[in-house]
C-alpha cells in the first residue's frame, strides 16, 4: 500500500505490519483466527461442509420461494398474486445489487482478520443496508404503484416504508449466512433458513386465509425478513466478539484492495442478478403472457441449480482464505465435489421433467418439458462456467470474473432477443433452450482452453 501513514513494514515472521484502517493505523499480526473461525474438521471436511451447507440454505430459500407462490395461486387471486411478485421481484433485485458481494468478501477477509473480526463484519453490514433502504426508496418513488400494492387499505406511506424495511434487510439477509460460514458456523445457516421459510409460509397461509390478498402476501416477507435480521444480528455480535476476543493480530483489507474487488465482481453480480430476472421477462415480452408464464416455472429450476451451484463454489473463498497455499488442491477438490453433486440432479432432472411439471404446475405447463430438458443440458456444461467463477473469485481476479459473468449473461439476454417468435407457442421456446445451450457450451470451451487465471492455482493474493 502506497503513501507514508500506509506503507507496510515487515520483520521476519511472524508478520507485523501497520495499515489504515478508517483513518486510524491498526497493528495487526499474523492473521490466527481464534478456534470457531478454524473449526475442528480437517481443511478438506470443513470445506465440503461449507459448500454444502451454502447450497443448502440456497436450496431451502429458492424451494420455499417456489413454493410459496404456488399456495398463494390456491388462496388469492391472480391478479393480485401478479401484484405482489412484482413488489417481492422489486426488493430481491434492489437489495441484491446493493450487497456489493460483500457476502464473498467477507469470507475472503475474515479468516485472516483475527481480532478485527467485528470491525469487518459490522462495517460491511452498516455499508449494506442503509444502501439498500436507500435504492429501495427511491425504486418505488419511480414506481409507487408497489407502494399501492403493499399498503393496501392503508396509506401509501405505509406501503413505502415496508418496501424500505424489506430491502434494507434482504440486503444484508444473505450475507448473514456468508459470515456464519466464514466464522465456522455453516450449519446455522442452513436452519435459519429453514426456519425462515417455515415460519413465512405459515404466515402468508394466515395472512391469505384473512383476505389481504397481494398485501398479505407482501407482509409475510416483510415481517419474517425484519425480525430475522435483528435475531441474526445479535448472534452476529456475539460471535464476532468471541472471534475477536479468542484472535491475536489479524489483518483488514486496505480500502484500495476492497475496492479493487468488490467493484468489478459487483458488476458480475448484478449481471447474474439481470440473468436470472430479466429472462423470463423478455420472452414473456416476445412470446406472449401464455407462453412467458410457461416458459418463468421451467426458467426457475435453471435458476435453482444456478444459484445453488454458485452458493456452493463460494465456499471456496474462505477455504483458499485459510490456507492460500493449498488453493490449487482446493480447487481440484471443489470441482470434484460440483460435477459429483450436480450432474445427477441434472440428469434426474430432464427424466422428470415432464410429470414434475404436470404435477406441480398442471398439465399446460407440462407442454415445456422438453424446454427444461434442453436447459438442464445447457446447465452442464455452465457448472465448468460456475466452478471457474469460483475460483476468479477465491484468487481475487475480479475483472477476469466480471468479463466471464457479463459476457455469459449478455450472450443468453441477445438469445433470447433475436429466436424468431413464430407461432408464439411454447415450440418457438425451443429454440430459446438450444441458444442457452450453445452460449454456456462456448464459454466453457473459452473457459478450458483459455483460462483466465494463469496463476490462480498456484497463486492467490490475499488482502
Amino acid at each position: 500500500m502506497d503513501g507514508p501513514t500506509g506503507r507496510l513494514h515487515e520483520v521476519d515472521p511472524p508478520t507485523v505490519r501497520l495499515r489504515t484502517v478508517a483513518n486510524d493505523t491498526v497493528r495487526v499480526g499474523p492473521a490466527r483466527p481464534g478456534p470457531e473461525v478454524q473449526g475442528s474438521k480437517g481443511s478438506g471436511d470443513q470445506g465440503l461442509h461449507d459448500g454444502i451447507a451454502l447450497s443448502l440454505a440456497s436450496v431451502i430459500g429458492s424451494v420455499a420461494g417456489l413454493l410459496s407462490w404456488v399456495i398463494a395461486t390456491r388462496l388469492v387471486d391472480t391478479a393480485q398474486v401478479g401484484q405482489a411478485s412484482q413488489v417481492v421481484s422489486a426488493f430481491i433485485l434492489v437489495a441484491g445489487a446493493a450487497q456489493l458481494n460483500l457476502g464473498v468478501g467477507i469470507m475472503r477477509w475474515l479468516p485472516a482478520a483475527g481480532r478485527w473480526t467485528g470491525r469487518l463484519v459490522w462495517s460491511s453490514l452498516l455499508l449494506i443496508m442503509p444502501l439498500s433502504g436507500l435504492l429501495g426508496l427511491v425504486y418505488v418513488l419511480f414506481l409507487p404503484d408497489l407502494a399501492r400494492t403493499a399498503a393496501g387499505d392503508g396509506p401509501v406511506g405505509w406501503g413505502v416504508l415496508l418496501i424500505v424495511l424489506a430491502t434494507a434487510g434482504w440486503g444484508v439477509f444473505v450475507v448473514h449466512d456468508f459470515t456464519l460460514v466464514a466464522i465456522g458456523k455453516p450449519w446455522w445457516a442452513v436452519w435459519r433458513n429453514a426456519l425462515f421459510a417455515v415460519v413465512r409460509i405459515g404466515l402468508m397461509i394466515a395472512l391469505g386465509l384473512m383476505g389481504l390478498g397481494a398485501q398479505g402476501i407482501v407482509l409475510s416477507w416483510v415481517g419474517p425478513i425484519v425480525v430475522w435480521v435483528v435475531i441474526g444480528s445479535l448472534v452476529l455480535l456475539v460471535l464476532t466478539r468471541r472471534v475477536s476476543r479468542n484472535a491475536g493480530g489479524g489483518v483488514l483489507p486496505s480500502r484500495a484492495d476492497a475496492f479493487r474487488f468488490l467493484g468489478p465482481t459487483s458488476l458480475g453480480h448484478i449481471g447474474s442478478t439481470v440473468l436470472f430476472n430479466q429472462v423470463t421477462v423478455l420472452a414473456t415480452e416476445r412470446f406472449g403472457d401464455a407462453t412467458g408464464a410457461k416458459f418463468f416455472m421451467v426458467w426457475q429450476a435453471v435458476t435453482v441449480v444456478d444459484i445453488t451451484a454458485t452458493f456452493f463454489m463460494n465456499s471456496l473463498a474462505v477455504g483458499v482464505a485459510r490456507e492460500p497455499h493449498r488453493a490449487a488442491e482446493l480447487a481440484a477438490a471443489t470441482r470434484r465435489r460440483l460435477l459429483m453433486f450436480f450432474l445427477p440432479m441434472l440428469a434426474v432432472g430432464a427424466l422428470v421433467a415432464e410429470p414434475a411439471l404436470r404435477l406441480v404446475f398442471g398439465p399446460e405447463y407440462a407442454e415445456a418439458a422438453d424446454v427444461l430438458r434442453i436447459l438442464m443440458l445447457g446447465l452442464a456444461f455452465r457448472l465448468v462456467v460456475v466452478h471457474e467463477l469460483g475460483v476468479l473469485q477465491s484468487a481475487g481476479k475480479a475483472w477476469a470474473y466480471a468479463r466471464l459473468q457479463l459476457v455469459s449473461t449478455v450472450l443468453v439476454m441477445v438469445v433470447v432477443i433475436v429466436v424468431p417468435v413464430g407461432a408464439g407457442n411454447v415450440e418457438a421456446l425451443v429454440p430459446v433452450a438450444i441458444g442457452y445451450v450453445v452460449v454456456q457450451a462456448a464459454c466453457a470451451v473459452a473457459v478450458l482452453f483459455f483460462p483466465g487465471r494463469r496463476r490462480a492455482d498456484a497463486e492467490v493474493r490475499s488482502p
